[in-house]
C-alpha cells in the first residue's frame, strides 16, 4: 500500500498445484485468480503482549468477517490466537529482499518460526523497518503475514495499522490489487493510493472485489473437514 511494496500470497498454491508467490507487481486492476479456502483458516499472531497494534488485527478479523457476512457468505476468518513473543526479524527479512528483485530471487524456505506454529495464517507484528507482505506455502499449508513497526510509513499514519493489516487480510482471503486510489486494495502500483486514511473505518471495497468473494465464498460454501495437525492426539472411535 502507497509506497510500500506488497505482493499478494499464492493461495492457489496452498490448494492447487500453481505457484505459491504472485508479485504484486500485477497489471492495475488485475486480480488475481486465487483458488478460495476450502477449510476456515486459523490466525495465529505473534506479538508482544502491549503490543499497540493487536487492537487492529482484531478490527481488521472483524471488518472481513462482517463484509463477508453482509454479501451473504458463510466463509469467515477463524478466532485469533495471540502467542506472546518476538518474532524474529532476521526469519521475515528474505520475503521483504523478494520485493522488486529481478530476476527473481530464490524462493525463501518455511522458517522454524513459522512452522511450529499450528495456525494457517501466522502475523507476524514486527518491530523492524520493512515493507508488510503476505506470503503463501504449499508445504505444509501456511501464510505468512509481516508487519512492519508502527514507525514505517504507512503505519505511522493515522488509522495506518488498521488499514494495512486489513489490506493484507484481503490478500490472505484471496484478493489481489487493484488500481482504485480510494479502496482498501489499491496496489503500490498505483502512484495515488491512500494519501489518507478514515479515522476509525477501513477503506472501501470495490464491487468487482465483492463479486470476487462471492465467486470463490458462494452462499453454498462449506468447509472441509478440519485435518489434524501432526502431534495431536489419535481420535478414539467409539466402535464398540
Amino acid at each position: 500500500m502507497m509506497d510500500r511494496r506488497t505482493f499478494a500470497c499464492g493461495l492457489a498454491s496452498l490448494v492447487t498445484d500453481l505457484p505459491s508467490v504472485c508479485h504484486a507487481q500485477s497489471r492495475p486492476g488485475n486480480i488475481p485468480q486465487w483458488a478460495p479456502w476450502k477449510t476456515v483458516p486459523s490466525l495465529v499472531v505473534v506479538s508482544t503482549a502491549d503490543d499497540s497494534r493487536l487492537p487492529a488485527v482484531h478490527a481488521a478479523d472483524r471488518f472481513w468477517n462482517a463484509e463477508l457476512s453482509k454479501l451473504g457468505s458463510p466463509f469467515q476468518l477463524d478466532k485469533i490466537i495471540h502467542v506472546p513473543g518476538i518474532f524474529p526479524v532476521d526469519d521475515l527479512r528474505p520475503f521483504t529482499d523478494l520485493l522488486g528483485s529481478n530476476p527473481p530471487r530464490k524462493k525463501p524456505d518455511l522458517p522454524d518460526s513459522v512452522r511450529r506454529l499450528r495456525g494457517d495464517v501466522v502475523i507476524a507484528l514486527s518491530d523492524g523497518k520493512f515493507r508488510s507482505f503476505t506470503y503463501g506455502f504449499p508445504v505444509p499449508r501456511k501464510v505468512l503475514v509481516g508487519i512492519e513497526n508502527l514507525q514505517t510509513h504507512p503505519l505511522s499514519m493515522p488509522n495506518g495499522a488498521l488499514n494495512v493489516i486489513a489490506h493484507e487480510l484481503g490478500h490472505v482471503i484471496g484478493l489481489g490489487h487493484n488500481n482504485d486510489g480510494s479502496s482498501l486494495m489499491c496496489g503500490i502500483e498505483t502512484v495515488w493510493c491512500h494519501f489518507s486514511y478514515p479515522a476509525e473505518e477501513v477503506l472501501l471495497l470495490t464491487n468487482e472485489e465483492k463479486l470476487k468473494l462471492l465467486e470463490m465464498y458462494p452462499r453454498s460454501w462449506e468447509p472441509d473437514p478440519p485435518s489434524r495437525w501432526k502431534g495431536d492426539p489419535v481420535p478414539i472411535s467409539n466402535a464398540g
